[in-house]
């Protein structure tokens, strides 16, 4: 009896440390090429490009280092269509989430103010189309109610790298892309991939946090609009080329810290520029300073 609990228990953690390992290998194969700031601007010289984006916060937590939002990001064209950027999370699934956070992180719990679809109420009919910075559960929780409420459902479009690539940590995300009413389309291969139908926006893959990281850069006027997703939480970690911490790193999402810190510098460099800004997906109290938000949030 005694071995065979001992087996069991060796079994309970070498499970787990060995997806850890395949995770950890994974991710440091995924190294795209990174465009330069002028073949961007040349991709999004366009006709026809986005006119207006605000952002929908769906919950916030804060913690003693700063606010954690889950935003998703809507860009608007004149003819009335508009693109989503993530979904974040309904009230249930962001309280869940942000449970574990208020013990590692001391935070508060987490404030809920609507999911996406409630809040965009008659306007996600709207959203013709819909993508991710990556597929981890906080970012992709909204979409089945979206497309479950649309009268004509979006379509999701993921780069090659998103589309194919998967670890443990982002099992959940293409869950939630699986029960939605939505179509999935896989992107061509490219350093920047234009989105078909909206003029104006393209993805650029990243990997670095998962292996489908991805940012997506869109024009409206003659600003540029880089959202680089979770490379950082925050935007003070961007511009002073913090590192999250090393056990996040490790153990709790497996990422690539050498590709984290490249990324963390080409970001920057981006957003020295004039007329661009970068926004990472989580920093909603910097979001709010640049984007208008559909609902006012602490």
């Amino acid at each position: 009896m005694k071995r065979v609990v001992l087996i069991f228990l060796l079994v309970i953690v070498a499970v787990p440390l060995v997806m850890l390992g395949i995770a950890h290998r994974q991710i440091r194969t995924i190294a795209p090429a990174l465009p330069t700031l002028d073949a961007i601007v040349a991709a999004l010289a366009v006709e026809a490009a986005p006119t207006r984006l605000y952002y929908v916060n769906t919950a916030s937590q804060r913690n003693p280092a700063g606010s954690l939002g889950h935003p998703g990001v809507v860009i608007e064209w004149s003819n009335g269509r508009s693109f989503l950027i993530d979904t974040g999370m309904p009230p249930a699934q962001a309280v869940a989430f942000g449970r574990p956070i208020e013990w590692l992180l001391d935070a508060e719990p987490t404030q809920t103010f609507g999911s996406l679809a409630d809040q965009l109420g008659e306007g996600v009919n709207k959203v013709a189309g819909v993508a991710f910075t990556h597929l981890h559960s906080d970012h992709t929780d909204g979409l089945p109610q979206i497309c479950a409420r649309q009268q004509t459902p979006a379509t999701v479009f993921q780069t090659p790298l998103q589309y194919e690539q998967r670890n443990y940590t982002t099992d959940m995300g293409f869950e939630a892309l699986a029960a939605a009413r939505c179509a999935r389309v896989k992107l061509p291969s490219a350093d920047i991939i234009p989105l078909p139908g909206f003029p104006g926006l393209v993805a650029i893959s990243l990997g670095g946090h998962t292996p489908g990281s991805t940012l997506y850069a869109a024009r409206v006027g003659q600003h540029y609009w880089l959202f680089s997703g979770d490379i950082t939480n925050d935007k003070r970690s961007l511009l002073e080329d913090l590192p999250k911490h090393w056990t996040y790193s490790l153990l709790v999402v497996p990422e690539d810290t050498q590709r984290t810190a490249l990324l963390r510098n080409w970001l920057r460099a981006l957003d020295e520029k004039p007329n661009v800004t970068v926004l990472p997906a989580h920093d909603v109290d910097v979001m709010g300073e640049h984007l208008l938000a559909l609902q006012a949030t602490p």
